[in-house]
């Protein structure tokens, strides 16, 4: 595998509040504000871009309907948005069942207003039904699809290890779960079933998959970019996802030409380009060649360079452009 070695631009960074570790974002539709979940609580960001701020906007923290939970740990890991009716739907990573050593996500559906005096509002709260052995190595990632043949709409789950099992030694087994939501009924709650899966090209070498964003046109056509990304490796990995009409509905391919990209690294000398963002944790498109990451806290037992760099909002533009 062919990997550029320091390829994006560094354009800009805001640094977020040190107690919030973001796990990923979703920009709003008009590019004025960036939301962002955090795995350690409930609050949702709601922060401003440079567009935003030319039309007043200002930064804030959206309170959880249940303001009692926004000083504890939510689990969130991924975030999308739902074009359809203007919803987004925010996953836990995995929680307790009532099986030992078994867990399964939540999915909850959420309606934004910011100019409500309760800005989020809870539409539906539904598990996943697919199990993981670990807490900690759940979904990663959420992505919204409509599937224009059939006219269904699924999620799309990216699981963080490998072969979705976080006892695999694998490091080219990245996989997504096809999720297609079962409606409550009076005797069973509401459910998000796998329909199927797929795997990312096995030429895509990650040790973890921590983020996952499909570049929207405004038809919502596909195929279309796809980008996922990395935490343990510090890279990221743009390829094509498309349609299919049977099971697994999408797949993804790789580009023709190389398409994993290390994350910027520190050019100090004696570094031999040091990774320093050691802890990115959710992706956005900010436009066909620039993209938005968010950054988990650094961890205790990283390198200090990795701490300049962690709970922060990255601006990157891609080092070639790439076409329609």
């Amino acid at each position: 595998l062919v990997v550029s070695k320091c390829v994006f631009r560094y354009d800009e960074v805001e640094k977020s509040p040190n107690r919030f570790e973001a796990s990923d974002i979703v920009l709003s539709r008009d590019g004025h504000v960036m939301y962002v979940v955090f795995d350690n609580t409930y609050q949702i960001g709601a922060i401003c871009t440079a567009l935003g701020r030319s039309f007043n906007c200002t930064d804030r923290l959206l309170d959880w309907p249940d303001s009692s939970l926004n000083r504890k740990k939510s689990g969130f890991e991924g975030m999308t948005y739902n074009p359809t009716n203007g919803n987004h739907f925010v996953i836990q990573e995995s929680i307790e069942t009532d099986v030992k050593k078994v867990f399964k996500a939540n999915v909850f559906e959420i309606h934004i207003n910011t100019k409500a005096s309760s800005p989020i509002r809870i539409v539906e709260s539904c598990m996943v039904n697919w199990e993981f052995g670990s807490e900690n190595k759940g979904f990663e990632g959420l992505e919204f699809a409509f599937h224009r043949s059939s006219g269904n709409t699924y999620l799309l789950g990216l699981c963080e290890a490998n072969k979705c099992d976080h006892k695999s030694a694998s490091i080219n087994d990245g996989r997504i779960v096809v999720l297609k939501k079962q409606k409550a009924t009076t005797t069973k709650s509401c459910l998000w079933e796998p329909v199927s899966t797929f795997d990312l090209p096995s030429s895509v070498h990650f040790n973890d998959y921590s983020a996952i964003s499909i570049y929207h046109q405004e038809s919502y056509e596909l195929p279309t970019y796809v980008a996922v990304t990395s935490q343990e490796n510090s890279q990221l990995w743009i390829g094509l996802i498309e349609e299919l009409d049977q099971a697994p509905f999408f797949d993804a391919s790789s580009l023709h030409k190389t398409t994993v990209y290390d994350l910027p690294r520190a050019t100090q000398a004696g570094s031999n380009c040091q990774v320093k963002y050691c802890n990115i944790e959710g992706v956005a498109w900010r436009g066909k060649n620039q993209l938005i990451l968010v950054s988990d806290k650094a961890k205790s037992d990283q390198h200090i360079d990795c701490i300049e760099k962690d709970q922060s909002v990255h601006y990157l533009s891609l080092p070639e452009n790439l076409t329609d």
